[in-house]
């Protein structure tokens, strides 16, 4: 069975680098280096005053901004509904005016030709009666017929003059129409006008509803940057590397300290492999670790991936091998090797321990 194995390997893990979220004084650093936290648990506390009171101006200014949209919104669906309703009804009114304005306008022009035709008859019997007027006084027709043509004059011309009252009348309805027509769109541009002013108010709540979200969302940020000033362990673990101390001006994403983890599903081993051995070395194959530590401790594991590169390419000064004299030089590779023990089995491995690791290629 092939193997091939590496004294240049070391226990690896996740460090969190613990760093405030909000820039503060330190007040108190309530761990030590080396000492055992938990996820959650306090480590450092800045000076909250200053984002005590950014959050109670926070929270009064969103007060304020509900105020006021408690304010605005205060009748204006009623008032923009009722103004709506308004303005429909008085256009339906207006419609209705104008087709009884139309009958009207038709009613005075049939009025009118009658009026003509009612003069025209009125005419020709006051003609009719001059001239048998002037028979009877020459006895040329007889009382009866003279009578007769009275009678038709006097029946012509009442009729021309129902005619022209009924002309008249309709004249007279047409411009009351008009007039009331007018007046009724004066009301509608006015009822306009307060659609308008209405619609300026809902869009004034609109806006204010914006500014609402926008001070709730001011209010959360100021209440997470007062939380912020409490800064917590990410995991279970140990604390390391602490560069902090009460009375410390602290800026934003400066590292405080370090937490190691504790789980260790979360330690695997970094093997740095010559290039030259990995010719059969593939993910997944079975592998077993020596830790210097714990020499007598055989742990078992396997090749979760290797590296896209040498570890020299992703150094702070990569190699320039186009300039000066070329030596060439085995290149070294990083295997990740994990663990395959259940978590009780391991050992109290910690960060940077040596190892020696074999993986099995066949």
């Amino acid at each position: 069975m092939g193997r091939e194995s590496t004294d240049d390997a070391f226990v690896d893990g996740k460090v969190f680098a613990v760093s405030p979220r909000v820039s503060g004084y330190v007040t108190e650093v309530l761990v030590e280096d080396n000492q055992r936290v938990q996820a959650g648990q306090p480590l450092v506390l800045l000076d909250a005053s200053e984002y005590e009171v950014a959050r109670a101006s926070a929270r009064a200014a969103l007060a304020e901004a509900e105020a006021m949209l408690a304010s605005l919104e205060l009748g204006v669906p009623l008032e923009l509904t009722q103004t709506e309703q308004r303005v429909r009804g008085a256009r339906a009114q207006l419609e209705s005016m104008r087709k009884t304005l139309d009958m009207l306008g038709r009613e005075e022009e049939a009025a009118a030709q009658e009026l003509k035709r009612a003069e025209a008859e009125n005419d020709l019997a006051r003609s009719e009666l001059r001239r048998m007027q002037a028979l009877q006084r020459s006895g040329a027709v007889s009382r009866s017929a003279l009578d007769t043509a009275e009678t038709r004059a006097r029946s012509a011309q009442a009729m021309a003059q129902a005619s022209a009252a009924r002309r008249d009348m309709a004249a007279k309805q047409r411009a009351s129409t008009r007039a009331d027509m007018a007046r009724l769109e004066a009301n509608i541009e006015l009822a306009a006008t307060g659609q308008e002013q209405a619609d300026i108010r809902a869009r004034q709540v609109e806006a204010q509803r914006a500014r609402v979200e926008l001070a709730r969302s001011q209010a959360e940020q100021a209440e997470l940057n007062r939380g912020y000033t409490t800064v917590k362990s990410p995991a279970d673990g140990f604390v390391t590397r602490k560069q902090v101390q009460a009375g410390l001006m602290v800026s934003r994403g400066q590292p405080l300290l370090a937490v190691v983890p504790l789980d260790p599903q979360k330690l695997w081993i970094t093997a740095n492999f010559k290039e030259t051995q990995l010719t059969r070395v593939r993910p997944g194959q079975r592998a077993y670790i020596r830790v210097d530590a714990f020499p007598d401790r055989k742990l078992l594991g396997k090749v979760e991936s290797i590296m896209a590169g040498t570890g020299a390419v992703f150094s702070l000064f990569p190699p320039e091998n186009a300039t000066g004299n070329y030596v060439k030089v085995v290149q070294r590779i990083p295997v990740k090797i994990v663990f395959d023990e259940a978590p009780g089995n391991l050992p109290d491995l910690r960060v940077g321990m040596s190892a020696l690791p074999v993986i099995f290629t066949d």
